[in-house]
């Protein structure tokens, strides 16, 4: 062997026994992933918890079993942190302490992410096949949860007081402080058109999605993929109430949520910053800038939509007054109002609209949201009403729903 080859492959041979070195001195760093102790695992049936177990529990569970190729570094390193954030995102041998609406909404969130095929993350498929969940066991997922949904409340008083106060004080804005990551409270988000609304069966909800003007204008313009900087949505969320006619309409006030894309500001969350404010009060519902990364696990799956769950539906080119569900005929309404119209019902509990007030009142059929699991949206429009008062007069005509208070 020629002297040159022969340094050559010496030089190669001792290369490699320093890499091989190298590599089992770093099998020594590996951070910790213990298993700490179950403390009180998700409570669901046998057949729900087995799917679980199976396809989830490696990473969002204290029963981490990791193959032999996951426990080699660099490998190592990777699972360890996924395992870690996957726990703090959600942990089923935890979440059993929490309540059972919680466990609840942890797993439609769940399924959610199954359906949308981000959960198991595709990366962890191709070397786990194991965990894949079939469309018999997504089936099976289903099944339970709509089994177990809430049922709205018959219980009028919270929504009562809520409305009586809210009449009381005139619909006078509150002082709002800003959300944990800065961003502002915008208040007239009431006045912002319609583009859709949910009935959220999963959590006991009624949903309806406004939208600013430049959002509007985008929509006209089908420029919503990316939706442009400036675009704004407010989802107000009422608790649903059951109503003496076996249907359901808007109760107390729950929450309303914002979303406001800017691309450079909020590079870190998806383009979009979020808000949200609880209650009558309006209470930011953070209790730190990290809240946010809550609603970019729940978005991140919608990346084709620009991260917005919302498809815009024909909607009056009016302001949100309240909404009905009539869940036996399959139907949702909405009772819409021009501005006098709206200011008028949101400061009077009678129907007597002074001159110039126009509503309208409009029915569909629901269908699921293809988007959310537990959620059902607008489908085709079955009726349009629409009332033009000329003068100060009670009309029988006129749906009896009351404003839904929105602060």
């Amino acid at each position: 062997m020629p002297e040159n080859a022969s340094q050559a492959l010496r030089v190669a041979v001792w290369l490699l026994a320093v890499l091989f070195l190298a590599f089992l001195g770093l099998q020594l760093i590996r951070p910790a992933l213990d298993d700490p102790p179950v403390i009180a695992e998700i409570q669901a049936p046998p057949e729900v918890k087995q799917i679980l177990r199976q396809s989830c529990y490696n990473c969002h569970s204290n029963e981490t079993h990791l193959p032999w190729f996951d426990q080699v570094v660099p490998a190592y390193w990777i699972v360890a942190s996924d395992v870690k954030q996957a726990r703090a995102h959600l942990n089923f041998s935890e979440i059993g302490a929490a309540p059972a609406a919680k466990q609840k909404a942890t797993l439609f969130e769940a399924i959610n992410q199954i359906q949308a095929k981000s959960m198991p993350l595709p990366a962890y498929l191709r070397l786990h096949p194991e965990a894949k969940i079939t469309p018999e066991e997504l089936t099976t997922l289903r099944k339970y949860l709509a089994s177990v949904a809430p049922i709205p409340s018959n219980d009028p008083a919270p929504a009562d007081a809520q409305y009586a106060k809210w009449i009381a004080d005139d619909a006078k804005p509150v002082t709002v402080q800003p959300e944990f990551n800065g961003l502002e409270f915008l208040p007239d988000y009431k006045n912002w058109k319609p583009i859709s609304g949910t009935d959220r069966f999963d959590n006991g909800t009624m949903r309806f999605i406004l939208a600013n003007e430049i959002a509007m204008q985008a929509i006209a313009a089908n420029r919503i993929k990316p939706w442009p900087n400036g675009s704004a949505f407010a989802k107000v969320t009422w608790f649903q109430q059951a109503d003496a006619a076996g249907g359901v309409r808007t109760g107390a006030f729950q929450q309303v949520e914002l979303m406001i894309k800017d691309s450079k500001k909020y590079a870190s969350t998806l383009g979009w910053g979020f808000g949200r404010w609880r209650g009558a009060d309006l209470k930011p519902y953070g209790d730190n800038a990290a809240f946010a990364e809550e609603c970019v696990g729940c978005h991140t799956p919608e990346r084709k939509f620009d991260y917005v769950f919302t498809t815009p539906r024909p909607m009056p080119n009016a302001n949100v007054i309240t909404s009905t569900i009539d869940r036996g005929a399959g139907v949702m309404s909405a009772l819409f109002g021009n501005p006098a119209a709206v200011q008028y019902a949101r400061s009077h509990a009678d129907r007597d609209y002074p001159p110039g007030s126009v509503i309208t009142f409009v029915t569909w059929k629901q269908q699921e949201d293809d988007r959310w699991f537990g959620g059902n949206v607008p489908a085709a429009q079955l009726s349009t009403e629409t009332l033009t008062f000329p003068a100060k007069t009670p009309n029988p005509a006129i749906p009896s729903l009351r404003a839904a208070v929105m602060p």
